[in-house]
C-alpha cells in the first residue's frame, strides 16, 4: 500500500543553507522534528514500495535483474528496521519521562 504523496516532504538538500559560512553564522535553521519524522516514514514507505515494484518486475517476467530486485529488499528491510529501533528508543524516552516525579 502506498502512502499518498506528503505535500510538506523536506528536500534533503534544502536542508543546507547554500549561504557561504560567513553568512551561515548565527543563522539556526527551523526544522521541527515532527517533518524529521514523516520523512523518515516516507522514505521507509517509498522503499518498501520500490522493493515491491522490483520483485514484481522479476515475478512477472519483465525484468531478469535479480541482483536489483534483492538490493531492493535488503535496503527495505534496513530501513524498516532502523524506523522501528528509532520508535522503540522514542518510546522508551517517553515513558522514561512519565516516571519521573515532579
Amino acid at each position: 500500500m502506498k502512502i499518498p504523496e506528503n505535500p510538506m516532504r523536506i528536500d534533503p538538500k534544502g536542508l543546507t543553507d547554500p549561504a557561504s559560512p560567513q553568512e551561515q553564522k548565527g543563522k539556526v535553521r527551523d526544522v521541527r522534528f515532527s517533518d524529521q519524522l514523516r520523512e523518515l516514514l516516507y522514505s521507509v514507505n517509498d522503499k518498501q514500495v520500490n522493493a515491491d515494484e522490483e520483485v514484481g518486475k522479476v515475478v512477472t517476467g519483465e525484468s531478469e535483474d535479480l541482483h536489483t530486485a534483492m538490493v531492493a529488499l535488503e535496503e527495505a528491510s534496513v530501513s524498516f528496521q532502523l524506523m522501528l529501533e528509532i520508535r522503540n528508543k522514542m518510546l522508551e524516552a517517553y515513558q522514561e519521562i512519565n516516571r519521573m516525579n515532579i
